[in-house]
């Protein structure tokens, strides 16, 4: 199945490191320090199943970093990613609650979510689909819609649509680094 379908992204299709089938980032660089912090990754990018690259260090998107005990999710503040496919030309600033080693791996905070969006973005707007394979990665359809309404929004010109088949529905806009908040529009 394309991640890209008709102007619309699936966001499980873009979620790296957490879709077993889409790379997670790797850190090259460590640091022992807390709070804001600076890391470098070995390439700037992952790729869907389908080819499609994914670009995922943009100001106020969502990186889980480490694994298990050590994980945190952080918001991105600073980016330096003039080469995303140049072997550690790319740098990212957050605020941090642990230290992270080099070899680590980063997967997608928002779960495929704003690498989508960044995807119909760059083709000068669409849509990104909540597919029942992501709802499937929260403990319930509620907890998904929950953990979505606490994402900023990259653009306007982007709409999340909830695709996971349950009656009654609403879409999802905000405004550029506001949070997903529901529409009025009933999509089924």
């Amino acid at each position: 199945m394309a991640s890209v379908n008709n102007g619309v992204a699936n966001a499980y299709d873009f979620a790296f490191g957490v879709n077993p089938s889409v790379p997670p980032l790797i850190l090259s660089s460590a640091n022992s320090g807390t709070g804001s912090q600076t890391y470098t990754v070995e390439l700037g990018y992952s790729t869907t199943q389908d080819g499609q690259k994914i670009l995922p260090l943009i100001v106020n998107g969502l990186l889980t970093v480490g694994t298990g005990a050590n994980a945190e999710t952080v918001v991105i503040t600073a980016v330096s990613a003039a080469n995303p496919l140049g072997l550690n030309a790319c740098t990212f600033t957050a605020s941090f609650a642990n230290a992270h080693g080099a070899g680590e791996i980063i997967s997608s905070g928002s779960f495929g979510v704003q690498e989508a969006a960044v995807n119909r973005i760059g083709a000068g707007g669409g849509l990104v689909a909540l597919s029942p394979a992501w709802f499937k990665l929260f403990a319930s359809h509620a907890a998904g819609l929950t953990a979505l309404v606490t994402y900023k929004s990259l653009s306007v010109l982007t709409t999340i649509l909830d695709y996971s088949g349950i009656p009654g529905v609403f879409s999802y806009n905000a405004a550029a680094g506001s949070v997903y908040a529901s529409t009025t529009h009933v999509l089924y």
